[in-house]
């Protein structure tokens, strides 16, 4: 009898233990899987030690192409294999959804995009209790001062993009202003508006005619811009948020023959706004350099995840696409 018992211990030992062999190497074979199959890039594959959710809008914007270029860039110095997440861009609840979804599967990372009213702070204490480290990427700082995120100034921005417009028009500048179709309840409130309200001070007379927010949807920016140009007075210099408005504006004073009347000012860069740009349609665009910040997201990631506690926010800068070669 306990020589049966003995050799059924044995047995179930050997099968426990092919068991937990089999359960290892069905791990590696799906992180494998998932360094191959989302982004497929590079040819070569590899083994990761770390799976990581990038969670950001549904949306073709050309910011988060190159957000998502940047991390496939890092991801394999990283050992990471990741899932990409898209969530409706006006759906906060969907947004939290993809983060429940992370935390519960108990991910290794969470790359997730934010705006500056998002619980930023609350999200990184629920996912840090869960062991999943979470990397913000915003286009605004959090309004809660020194929380940690990667991303951009947009108050820098708006007044760069006010300063074109003003270096042209001066006191004679009309601006119509249209925001990200995330926000504060407040337009006012964004610092976006005011970095262009900061800089129309310095010449009196300028000043913000019309400030509308995008809505979700492609032609959100041919009704903003149109709106704006209808209204009374019109506005002779339109200020864009996202490449995809600056390509409905620019659509916009050329379906409306104000080319040349109307100064733009746009924000990122594809191969629409480079034409507008090489074609006088918009006078220049700020381009974030989103590449940098999913650079910046994946090392952010690496150095947490082992442990760092001194890692201070990370501001990528821009640089000014405009025609005949100026940049800066």
């Amino acid at each position: 009898m306990k020589k049966a018992a003995r050799i059924l211990a044995i047995l179930f030992g050997l099968v426990l233990l092919g068991a937990t062999i089999l359960n290892a190497n069905l791990v590696s074979k799906s992180r494998m899987a998932l360094s191959r199959g989302v982004f497929r890039a590079d040819s070569g594959a590899y083994v990761a030690r770390y799976h990581l959710i990038v969670a950001i809008p549904d949306t073709d914007d050309s910011y988060f192409r190159g957000l998502l270029d940047g991390i496939n860039q890092e991801v394999k110095n990283a050992e990471a294999a990741v899932q990409v997440f898209r969530y409706a861009a006006s759906s906060g609840q969907e947004a939290q959804r993809c983060f429940d979804l992370a935390v519960r599967a108990r991910v290794d990372g969470l790359i997730m995009f934010s705006s500056r009213n998002d619980p930023i702070d609350a999200r990184a204490a629920e996912a840090g209790r869960a062991g999943v480290t979470f990397i913000p990427v915003c286009t605004d700082p959090p309004t809660t001062k020194g929380t940690f995120f990667v991303g951009t100034d947009s108050l820098r921005h708006g007044f760069e993009s006010a300063s074109i417009v003003l270096g042209k028009l001066g006191s004679a500048a009309r601006i119509g202003v249209i925001l990200p179709s995330t926000g504060s309840e407040n337009p006012k409130d964004e610092p976006f508006y005011h970095g262009i309200h900061s800089a129309t001070t310095v010449y009196p007379g300028a000043r913000i005619e019309s400030l509308l927010r995008a809505r979700p949807g492609a032609l959100s920016g041919e009704e903003s811009a149109a709106a704006m140009l209808r209204r009374q007075p019109p506005v002779n210099a339109i200020i864009c948020s996202s490449a995809k408005d600056t390509v409905g504006a620019a659509q916009v004073v050329i379906d409306m023959n104000k080319v040349g009347e109307v100064l733009i000012v746009g924000t990122d860069e594809s191969p629409d706004i480079k034409r507008y740009i090489d074609n006088g349609v918009v006078t220049a665009s700020i381009v974030r350099d989103s590449r940098a910040i999913g650079r910046a997201a994946i090392r952010a990631f690496s150095a947490l995840h082992s442990g760092s506690t001194t890692m201070g926010s990370v501001e990528s800068g821009f640089s000014i696409y405009q025609a005949a070669g100026k940049s800066k």
